[in-house]
């Protein structure tokens, strides 16, 4: 385990958000991430970091009803939007 910074995820979900990766790219990118993360997080970027691995999982779980699932392109907006938010604390806008 390693303390993963916010830059490295941030990395990864702009690269997604930008289509530079397919949604099974980024969710073994993410997965791993989170996986290695050992890092300590204030608790909004904790809960944020937490909805974009709960949207990975509504992406490819069968368990979920049909309303809750996401394709790839509802992901693809909730991680902009995630990314938005990051920057935006980044840079004291929120």
């Amino acid at each position: 385990m390693r303390k993963i910074t916010l830059g490295e995820y941030r990395n990864l979900l702009h690269a997604f958000s930008t289509g530079l990766m397919s949604a099974r790219d980024f969710e073994a990118g993410y997965s791993r991430l989170a996986d290695e993360d050992s890092a300590t997080r204030p608790e909004e970027i904790s809960r944020i970091l937490g909805s974009v691995s709960a949207d990975i999982a509504a992406l490819s779980s069968d368990a979920l009803s049909n309303k809750d699932r996401v394709d790839e392109r509802e992901l693809r907006a909730r991680v902009t939007e995630a990314l938005r938010v990051l920057d935006a604390m980044r840079h004291g806008g929120v």
